[in-house]
């Protein structure tokens, strides 16, 4: 969406009222109607966030829909601190109530199927609906299609990303726990672009830490694509020497081609 101060934003959305497709209004009987209607798919940092500061910053005159499929969020920042023991899953989980009440947002919990432009219409699984602007904020999955052996259900319980919040990173602490003392932790780090790059190294310094205090014979081999560290170099390979001596295993230049996960079975 293209960077407008409140004044242009406001005359970008013209004096319109935009009705919504849907059974409830956004704005009570007797209060102002809206100039305009903005639509927001997507309700996690960047959704919440442009619909919050967009109702902020119109003193309320514009009115703001989200789109999520959610019913809860969970935050992936500080996630890597449930897998070293620090954070529960529980803190990193939020409704969103509070931001629907004290910001007068309309929130819709559905999943877009389509976005008709022309029309100015996004269509959802039950329904439909009309905005003047419309700012897509859906976050990022992963294409398993892309992954190998990795495609099947069975696959990813078995070997979880755990990069996206949620029940893989229950999963992926619930493993760690399960492990013998001296069993072995292999992480892999994709090439670069990709998101968040000291989130792996610091998921390693948390898996260590956790090794280090419960299951001191355990390693971590961690299988990088790039040829050295890529965020913070000196600060990870300072921490690794000093506090997790023996427990982590560097490997760069090694680009995964195939999982076999049979042999990951007991």
């Amino acid at each position: 969406m293209v960077d407008l101060n409140r004044r242009s934003f406001i005359k970008a959305v013209g004096i319109s009222a935009t009705s919504l497709l849907l059974s409830n209004n956004v704005f009570a009987r007797g209060t102002k109607p809206p100039i305009g209607h903005v639509v927001v798919i997507g309700g996690g940092y960047a959704g919440t966030t442009a619909a919050k500061y967009i109702r902020m910053w119109s003193q309320n005159n514009i009115a703001v829909t989200v789109v999520e499929k959610s019913a809860q969020f969970v935050s992936c920042p500080l996630s890597n601190l449930v897998l070293g023991g620090s954070k529960n899953i529980n803190d990193l989980t939020f409704g969103y109530d509070l931001v629907q009440k004290n910001y007068g947002i309309n929130w819709v919990q559905d999943e877009v199927t389509s976005i008709n432009t022309t029309a100015k219409k996004v269509s959802m699984k039950r329904g439909e609906i009309s905005y003047d602007r419309l700012i897509v904020a859906p976050g990022v999955d992963f294409i398993y299609d892309a992954l190998p052996n990795l495609q099947s259900a069975e696959a990813q319980q078995q070997v979880p990303h755990a990069w996206k919040a949620g029940w893989q990173t229950v999963n992926l602490r619930k493993q760690l726990e399960a492990m013998p003392d001296g069993g072995v932790f292999v992480l892999t780090v994709p090439k670069t672009p990709y998101r968040c790059p000291p989130g792996p190294y610091e998921r390693v310094c948390q898996v260590a830490s956790y090794f280090k205090t419960h299951k001191p014979k355990s390693k971590i081999i961690v299988l990088d694509a790039n040829s050295g560290i890529v965020s913070k170099k000196g600060l990870f390979t300072k921490v690794w020497a000093n506090a997790y001596k023996g427990i982590i295993d560097y490997r760069p230049d090694n680009v995964i081609t195939d999982v076999d996960v049979h042999l990951t079975k007991k």
